[in-house]
């Protein structure tokens, strides 16, 4: 090869990887996270890509002239699809919920890609209707990529927070000009906030009990707009989509909106719910998060106040599986809030509804130390000073008990130090009108720090997330019939005995699904005419069946002239499906 020739090729490889290099650095944001267009522009390439078995459809237009899209996947005719069992997956609920959104969106695209060579994926996209609702709120996912940068969970249609007749007259500003809207510690005794005593860079809630008195007030960055003493009580936008829904709804609150599903984009959500009652398991990326942490459970009470006891179990199961999915082996602090939409799925339609978080810190630091620990040697030789001298004795003195408090924000702190320091902004003084003459600093946690993962870590994230969705896609309830028989009594009369199972691992009906009476019984016909029944009702009703399990209808028929009859079984969330009898005359 010639010399120049050599020398062209190497220089063209350079550029490659310095284009990749600069990509990662620069667009990995971007790449990770889309902004309303390219979300909506990948939803329409994946379903004109694979018609076949992806449609895309725009719900509504928000107040902000954003649209809202959601995906339907699975194969064969519109009838064929509706009489499926179906799982929906919600994200982007909250504004801060990107990564959801990210992982909803690359699990729909890994689907659609291996149903052409993966027999798994082929078999769950011909049985099963999967919906996605990658983002529903994208007016407030749109703050993430404006400036100056700042975290919200809300929608941005203009809300009156404080109930003074204005809207939006005072949010928060960058008073640094740094592009980031931070927090803001002000120093004064008749605040609530201490100075943490093992990391001066956070704050703690000074407790009366142990003598500490207050010495700091913690607010966002920004000034006290309309002079109410009040400071950034009423920015841009104001409704919380995940505090929306019916259940538990919080009349006032803050965030909860004028009413239930006071919002455009709620309500196009919940209607999609009621004319879809095949769904039989929901899964929603947001704040809310039963997976991490099992949800305690209760007998029935109305109205509700915690799981059915008897659906407890599903959730500790299926958490194990979450939290095994993302390589945690314990149980991580989860919580709920009233309103979610997650709630309102469970406890007013009775569906299996589970929630969690894509990354917390919590679960980064967690696989901070599973990776610390398979880096380092299984048989540490002893060093010397770990050898205690004999007849050593040990101190008399209890230890001190350790101060917990923030001992997660500190962990997560140390984490940040060594792997991404930009995820904390150092405090700094500053000047504030509102507060001469008083210590004022603008610093800590960055926004979305807390809420998004690392763009590196993201792809991997999503894919475990991805695994995790399509076996719980493949756990729906399934009706099948496991047997059938007509046995003849003579004279044109026949005993048929029809035995319904459910093939799926989850029942075909929760207990929840009962007490809400949302989930309707699996219903058994035998098509004939009434007057041909001497026993049994033509619709025979089934309670839930287990997966597994099996239940049985049985007639007592007079049917001179037929030659079969028909069963068809029709279940809400497990699908339905028919076969034919036929009718023997018993011969001597």
């Amino acid at each position: 090869m010639p010399f120049q020739l050599h020398m062209r090729i190497q220089f063209l490889a350079l550029l490659v990887v310095l284009a990749l290099s600069l990509v990662h650095t620069f667009g990995a944001t971007a790449d990770s996270y889309p902004d309303n267009k390219q979300l909506i522009a990948r939803v329409k390439k994946l379903a004109s890509d694979h018609k076949a078995i992806a449609r895309a459809t725009e719900v509504c237009e928000t107040p902000g002239k954003n649209e809202v899209w959601r995906l339907e996947l699975g194969a064969g005719n519109e009838s064929a699809r509706t009489n499926r069992p179906a799982m929906l997956v919600v994200a982007g609920i909250e504004a801060n919920d990107l990564a959801g959104t990210a992982s909803a969106l690359a699990w729909a695209e890994t689907l659609v890609a291996g149903y052409a060579t993966n027999d798994a994926i082929k078999k769950l996209l011909d049985s099963t209707t999967i919906h996605l609702w990658p983002r529903v709120n994208p007016d407030g996912a749109a703050v993430y990529f404006a400036q100056p940068r700042r975290e919200t969970t809300t929608s941005q249609r203009p809300t009156d927070d404080d109930r003074d007749g204005l809207t939006d007259e005072d949010g928060a500003e960058d008073l640094n000009a740094d592009g980031i809207i931070a927090s803001m510690r002000v120093e004064d005794p008749d605040g609530e906030f201490i100075l943490d005593p093992q990391d001066n860079r956070l704050l703690l809630k000074a407790d009366r009990l142990k003598g500490e008195r207050g010495a700091w007030r913690i607010l966002s960055e920004g000034r006290d707009n309309d002079g109410d003493k009040e400071w950034n009580e009423d920015g841009p936008g104001g409704v919380n989509f995940n505090r929306n829904f019916p259940y538990g709804y919080k009349f006032f609150a803050a965030d909860a909106g004028r009413h239930q599903v006071s919002e455009v984009e709620t309500r196009a959500l919940a209607e999609f719910v009621i004319a879809h009652p095949q769904i039989a398991v929901v899964f929603t990326f947001g704040l809310a998060d039963n997976l991490s942490q099992t949800p305690k459970g209760d007998a029935p009470k109305r109205p509700p106040t915690a799981l059915h006891e008897e659906d407890v179990a599903w959730y500790r199961e299926l958490g194990k599986a979450w939290r095994e999915q993302l390589g945690v082996k314990k149980e991580l602090s989860g919580a709920t809030e009233p309103g979610t939409f997650s709630d309102w799925m469970y406890f007013h339609r009775g569906r299996l509804s589970l929630a969690a978080r894509a990354w917390t810190p919590a679960l980064q630091l967690e696989l901070a130390k599973a990776a610390a620990k398979d880096e380092k040697p299984k048989d540490e030789p002893k060093k010397d000073g770990d050898a205690k001298p004999d007849g050593e004795k040990k101190p008399d003195a209890k230890p001190k008990e350790p101060d917990n408090r923030n001992e997660e924000d500190r962990a997560f702190l140390k984490w940040i130090d060594q792997n991404d320091p930009s995820r904390f902004i150092p405090w700094k003084s500053i000047e504030h009108p509102d507060f001469r003459g008083k210590r004022v600093e603008v610093g800590g946690f960055a926004p979305f720090a807390r809420t998004l993962p690392p763009a590196k870590s993201l792809p991997d994230l999503a894919a475990m997330h991805g695994r995790f969705l399509t076996d719980l896609a493949g756990k729906l309830p399934r009706i099948a019939i496991r047997s059938v028989e007509a046995k003849s009594l003579g004279a044109s009369v026949y005993e048929v005995t029809v035995k319904v199972e459910n093939t799926g691992y989850l029942p075909t009906s929760l207990a929840q699904g009962g007490v809400s009476r949302e989930v309707h019984p699996t219903r058994v016909v035998l098509k004939v005419d009434p007057k041909q029944l001497l026993s049994g009702n033509r619709v025979t009703m089934l309670n839930a069946i287990a997966g597994g399990d099996a239940k049985e209808a049985r007639w007592v028929v007079r049917a001179k002239d037929a030659k079969k009859l028909s069963i068809e079984v029709i279940s809400m969330i497990a699908g339905r499906t028919e076969t034919e009898v036929e009718l023997k005359e018993e011969t001597k």
